[in-house]
């Protein structure tokens, strides 16, 4: 039998959104695209860079030229179109490793493991995921064989399937996750390099190394484990779920520019999903929300993401005492938001009013959809103590949605029994409105004054007092890191506008916990607002 050959692309450009020129940055001398090269060919294996044919990427082919590397280019966004001209010589059955320029610390030995899992046949596309796979994020390659790379090339339509090359292969083909059995540990680490931060991080890896192209990538990991600072590097064991209900309607005190179009609501939901986002929060009442939710996640994205969507609010039906009208109308609700996600199966469905909590025919056919399959969990959006008190009595709720942010004194007596609740039974607590629809960020006089807030100026001050003390990126990192360092907070819901702002909010999300003693330093120090300032239902519309 001919043995099949392999080929490593490595697939690299300079115009990173992220951390621009990144390809280039040194590592002992060494430029990241090339030494991500060489160590992957460190074995043996042919490796080929893949580049766009834009002149900003010339810097990279001449790095390349100089150490005699091997290099393809070709059209800068449609990446697909690049791997399939870089594979012309290779046969149907030949193997293809893909990686990035900023993933350095793969190396030959796990790329030979991940062939000879490979070859054993159980899968057509082989991938790390980061938990899954035991591996820091970053640690990652995909291997597939040349003729499925074709077969998306020929097939795959979206801008999305061609930028990311191998999303028509995990839908059309079955797909197998590598656990290496020699390179483990440190899942909840990133080592990827997309902020300067990480590349600081990852560059400290190799100081002591006198060769950096062979030196193990186990070690490299030992290396990490064992590194005194990691600033900025823990991945989140508390993964953001995205919240997109301006993605459906106008929403916020602080958006300006209206509802997300849905070519960039879809982008968002898709890039979120790629970086590790748990869950996907809608709802029946948002709009056009369900519906582009649904759209995002076709084409094989519905089982990388749980989706939450809450019951519609029955406001025409409120006064109804009739079992049946309410037995229908929640199971047209649960369907027309399965039909509307294109789901079989809703992981949450929540009651979008705790009024409805005391529904008994609500609450019995939510469990008969449950017990049916259509539903896995049953959650509640709360908004007072008194609401969340009754949700935490009830052993039927798996999950609370309820509104916390840096100023929010109204949960503090309740704290104690989540905590309880939480160690007698599954209870996850997902916080929403951390910037307070985005006044938090603001210094917008006529937006604070539409809150009824009078102390504004006091908060302000204090806001950015405190972000420095802590030394917080921004006033916005340092409110959702308050709220997401809480130990009974699970998951924090943050809705973006704009891929940017899902960078930087992811940004938030995967700086260390502030410990106990700062968090108790904030929430001792913090301005007083009155209830009704931090009940957006209350403010004046700017």
């Amino acid at each position: 039998m001919k043995q099949k050959k392999c080929l490593v692309i490595i697939q690299s450009r300079l115009n990173s959104s992220r951390l621009p020129g990144k390809a280039l940055l040194p590592i002992n001398g060494v430029p990241l695209v090339v030494l991500s090269t060489l160590r992957a060919g460190n074995t043996g294996k042919e490796v080929l860079v893949a580049t766009s044919d834009e002149k900003i990427d010339d810097e990279i082919c001449v790095a390349l030229d100089n150490f005699g590397i091997k290099y393809f280019r070709g059209n800068l966004n449609d990446v697909l179109s690049r791997f399939f001209d870089a594979i012309n010589s290779l046969e149907d059955e030949d193997l293809v490793f893909r990686l990035t320029a900023d993933n350095v610390l793969p190396d030959g030995n796990m790329l030979d493991e991940m062939e000879k899992e490979y070859i054993k046949g159980n899968c057509e596309i082989l991938h790390c995921i980061p938990r899954k796979s035991n591996l820091p994020y970053g640690v990652c390659a995909e291997l597939t064989k040349a003729k499925h790379i074709r077969d998306a090339f020929k097939n795959a339509k979206t801008d999305y399937e061609r930028e990311h090359v191998t999303p028509y292969i995990y839908e059309k083909y079955l797909s197998g996750i590598f656990r290496s059995s020699k390179t483990t540990g440190l899942s909840n680490f990133r080592l990827t390099i997309d902020t300067f931060d990480d590349y600081i991080s990852v560059k400290s890896l190799f100081e002591d190394s006198k060769d950096i192209i062979n030196e193990s990538i186990q070690h490299l990991i030992y290396q990490f484990k064992n590194m005194r600072y990691r600033p900025f590097y823990e991945q989140p064991e508390k993964p953001m779920t995205l919240g997109t209900v301006q993605m459906g309607m106008n929403y916020g005190i602080s958006n300006f520019s209206g509802k997300i179009s849905e070519h960039e609501s879809i982008e968002i939901i898709r890039q979120s999903i790629t970086e590790g986002i748990e869950y996907i929060d809608t709802a029946s009442a948002y709009g056009d929300s369900e519906k582009i939710i649904g759209k995002a996640l076709k084409n094989g994205w519905s089982n990388r993401v749980k989706v939450i969507t809450k019951l519609n609010p029955f406001s025409e039906i409120e006064s109804c005492d009739d079992e049946m009208t309410w037995k229908f109308a929640t199971r047209a609700s649960v369907f027309k938001s399965c039909f509307n996600l294109g789901l079989k199966k809703i992981d949450t469905l929540m009651l979008h009013r705790a009024s409805h909590l005391k529904n008994i025919f609500i609450m019995n056919e939510l469990q008969n959809l449950r017990q049916e399959g259509v539903i896995k969990n049953i959650g509640i959006s709360v908004q007072s103590p008194l609401e969340l008190e009754n949700a935490l009595d009830c052993n039927e709720v798996s999950i609370i949605q309820m509104p916390f942010n840096i100023l929010d004194y109204r949960w503090d007596k309740l704290i104690p029994k989540i905590v309880k609740e939480k160690e007698g039974r599954s209870l996850l607590i997902h916080a929403r409105s951390s910037l307070l629809q985005g006044l938090l960020q603001s210094s917008d006089e006529k937006m604070w004054n539409c809150s009824g807030i009078s102390n504004y100026k006091k908060i302000i001050s204090w806001l950015n007092n405190t972000c420095k003390e802590h030394y917080k990126i921004s006033v916005t990192d340092l409110c959702i890191g308050y709220v997401n360092s809480q130990p009974w907070v699970d998951s924090v819901v943050i809705g973006v506008d704009s891929l940017s702002h899902l960078y930087s909010n992811l940004q938030s999300i995967s700086m260390p916990l502030i410990n106990d003693h700062n968090l108790n330093i904030i929430k001792n120090n913090k301005p007083y607002i009155d209830e009704s300032g931090l009940n957006p239902s209350e403010w004046k519309e700017i």
